[in-house]
């Protein structure tokens, strides 16, 4: 990606999000220029406090004091306007901000949602978490409030406070201004190095992100080969290099951050001794010189901050640079035009009557990235037909039932479902009309109710109860001390291997699929398990057209035709009795289980 093409301006992409706060940013401009106006007048109260009250020789002590004491009532009402209005326009200013920020949060999340498997094959889920929740949002939200707090404000402040130094003498804010024009000087040439600071530490982050995330996941890996040691001194090498790395940007920014004080500090000099100068000669006065030191420390310091902001904004652009690097990135599985389009009820009824397959591969050529699986594949899947995959691994099993739910789309020729090519059909309503069964089924924290309806909450109590029968649930549910609302943690750790799958078939049976798959759903199970899902499994045969990616070839027995699949092609076709005598792959592959038993 062209990093030119993503600072197009860092306002001008994160405007869409803003439009809605339209009003809460205006509210916010308003007080925050009330605050600027404060800002400004208060050190102009200090010339009048000195030269009309306590140097002015036709007052006597107790007029002196009465003028200094109303002044300074002045003053302190300026002090308490400023306090009040800021904490208004900070509130509106957190409002437009956080609600920007969500949305962007929000965007990012739905893209990722429907990205394709091939995204997500090269794509870290510690990645993306730390693009929307690490450094690159939280610089982004950190620049984008210091606009919001400084920009109104200080532009007020700096216009008034510039005429009236102006007003006090000529030459001393062309001093002031040149010295300014050193700070922005020296700023601009330190931007190259914080931007690169930054983009090197979010680098490493992302990576120690990314092993984070695989290590958590894996931490059952991690028990069994006993690699804790190993597995914490990798740990401490990313940390440890995003220490160094975190170190080295803030070192960085604040170091860079610090030459324009420099120039503070030898401006401010110079006008000390030329102002004392001026005051001598009677130039100006002394109550001058301290207004003009005070607004002059006022606009310098604005002028620091702004410097500061021009800081931020190269690690806040970095940041979004990754997060659009995300958001720009196409699926290679695209939803059809809402105007094209099909309808899965009516495609289904058409191709009932018209006596069409239920799922069709036409010519499929298909690979991942350089590795062929299928070149010109054909076969085809009746109604209520019950189908099985065999093949040694590799020979494209797995991804056969991958492509009619489009978590790829081909490379070549087409797959049908009803009689229509997949991709005709909304990516949704496509994979709704299928209920799998994976090997590994993940469950979600929650109870085991809401773990069975969690993609049909609409389903009623009959429905769900239904599900849990056939798929043999109630078993062992009603052996847990909170039956249906027993909670199950993170990953389902307190289920066994054969309750997950029993709880996956009820939720893949629960919205009545038009295909239920299978895949090695009783391949890594003990024989008790794996008679309950087989017992679910050929009760489901009698009803759906049901897929079935097999591994221990005993549990296909019933099923109306076997597909056994080599490097990508179908070698053998028929049902098991067929099969089991005659020379080929199956024959062997059966030979080979019954010998390891």
């Amino acid at each position: 990606m062209n990093e030119k093409h993503t600072y197009k301006g860092f306002w001008n992409y994160m405007a869409k999000y803003l439009t809605s706060y339209k009003k809460d940013i205006v509210k916010t401009a308003i007080f925050l220029l009330i605050v600027g106006v404060c800002v400004a007048c208060q050190p102009l109260v200090i010339k009048y406090i000195v030269d009309d009250g306590i140097s002015n020789p036709r007052l006597n002590a107790g007029e002196k004091m009465s003028f200094v004491g109303i002044l300074c009532g002045i003053y302190m009402f300026f002090g308490v306007l400023r306090m009040i209005t800021w904490k208004t326009a900070l509130k509106s200013m957190l409002k437009a901000l956080e609600g920007s920020i969500f949305k962007l949060r929000s965007d990012f999340f739905s893209h990722v949602q429907h990205m394709c498997m091939k995204f997500y094959d090269k794509t870290s889920a510690g990645e993306l978490f730390n693009c929307i929740m690490g450094s690159p949002i939280v610089n982004m939200k950190t620049y984008m409030q210091q606009i919001f707090i400084n920009a109104p404000y200080q532009a007020v402040t700096f216009v008034i406070s510039l005429v009236a130094l102006t007003s006090y003498d000529i030459y001393l804010t062309l001093i002031m201004l040149l010295t300014a024009f050193l700070m922005a000087l020296v700023n601009i040439l330190s931007r190259k190095k914080i931007k690169a600071a930054f983009k090197d530490y979010i680098k490493t982050e992302t990576e120690a992100s990314h092993y984070l995330n695989d290590t958590l996941h894996g931490m059952d890996a991690v028990k069994l080969y006993s690699i804790e040691d190993y597995s914490f001194k990798t740990f401490q090498r990313f940390i440890s290099s995003m220490f160094e790395k975190s170190s080295h940007a803030v070192i960085t920014q604040e170091v860079e951050a610090q030459k324009p004080q420099f120039f503070t500090f030898l401006g401010t000099c110079t006008i000390y001794i030329v102002g004392a100068l001026f005051c001598i000669r009677g130039r100006i006065s002394v109550g001058e010189l301290y207004a003009f030191i005070s607004s002059m420390g006022t606009i310098l310091g604005l002028l620091t901050t702004w410097l500061t902001i021009g800081l931020t904004k190269n690690s806040a652009e970095v940041g979004l640079y990754k997060i659009l690097s995300i958001l720009d990135t196409q699926s290679s599985t695209p939803d059809s035009p809402t105007g094209y389009k099909r309808s899965v009820d009516v495609e289904r009824a058409n191709a009932k009557q018209n006596d069409k397959p239920c799922i069709e591969f036409e010519n499929v050529t298909f690979g991942y990235d350089d590795k062929k699986i299928f070149n010109g594949l054909n076969c085809s899947i009746k109604y209520n037909e019950s189908i099985a995959l065999v093949g040694s691994s590799g020979s494209g099993k797995s991804t056969f039932i991958k492509l009619p739910i489009r978590l790829y789309d081909v490379n070549g020729g087409t797959v049908k479902m009803h009689g229509q090519d997949v991709r005709d059909f909304d990516i949704h309503d496509l994979r709704v009309s299928f209920g799998i069964v994976p090997q590994n089924p993940f469950i979600f924290s929650g109870t085991i109710w809401e773990n069975i309806t969690l993609a049909h909450p609409e389903a009623t109590s009959l429905d769900v109860i239904n599900a849990m029968e056939i798929a043999h649930v109630h078993e062992f549910v009603n052996e847990l001390p909170d039956g249906w609302a027993t909670r199950v943690g993170d990953g389902a750790l307190n289920l066994s291997g054969g309750q997950k799958q029993r709880l996956a078939i009820a939720r893949a049976i629960l919205g009545n699929p038009d295909v239920l798959i299978f895949d090695e759903a009783t391949s890594a199970l003990d024989n008790i398990s794996e008679h309950h899902i087989q017992e679910a499994m050929e009760e489901l045969m009698k009803t759906h057209t049901v897929i079935i990616v097999a591994h221990r070839l005993s549990t296909i027995r019933n099923v109306n035709r076997i597909m056994v699949f080599d490097r990508g092609e179908i070698v053998q076709e028929g049902n098991f009795t067929e099969l089991q005598n005659q020379e080929g792959l199956f024959k062997e592959l059966l030979d080979a289980a019954q010998t390891n038993n």
